[in-house]
């Protein structure tokens, strides 16, 4: 069972939330719809079960991804955000009952990080750089996750800092 909450009302697992409904310039400061689906059990409906790989690196350093991000959460008590981790290998689990377009942004809401063309977490100011399977992509915040996609951030601070 998904619940999906938005203004305090309930969806349930069967609704979709129209894609008029999602916001267009969402950023990593606002909770995409998708942050607030809650997975209650993890059976054989999902039909949605991929594996995207991240690895953020910052001024040179391999920056952690946490374990069990986006596993009982505030948002979540006792389930799982569709989008999360298991351990720190920086493999995401995305997962839903229904196939979606799930942008990279999820994740990183429900991690409750900032990430989009002009920084990430507090790192602001320098340059930002995301591949793709080794591809440059500036799609930033809206790339759609796909399995066994191998996602680099780099982050670079401005010089003298």
């Amino acid at each position: 069972m998904i619940n999906v909450f938005d203004d305090n009302e309930e969806v349930q697992a069967d609704q979709q939330i129209p894609t008029q409904q999602q916001p267009s310039g969402s950023t990593a400061d606002e909770m995409h719809p998708f942050g607030k689906y809650c997975l209650t059990d993890h059976n054989s409906s999902m039909q949605m079960h991929i594996h995207p790989y991240l690895t953020i690196v910052i001024d040179g350093e391999e920056y952690d991804i946490p374990s069990n991000a986006g596993i009982d959460t505030e948002t979540c008590p006792s389930a799982m955000h569709m989008t999360h981790t298991h351990d720190n290998s920086g493999k995401l689990h995305v997962e839903n009952y229904t196939k979606e377009d799930v942008p990279l942004e999820v994740f990183f809401d429900v991690w409750g990080k900032h990430f989009n063309e002009t920084g990430i977490f507090d790192y602001r100011g320098g340059t930002v750089e995301m591949t793709v399977n080794g591809t440059v992509s500036l799609d930033y915040e809206n790339h759609i996750l796909a399995d066994k996609q191998n996602i680099v951030i780099f982050y670079t601070s401005p010089q003298g800092e």
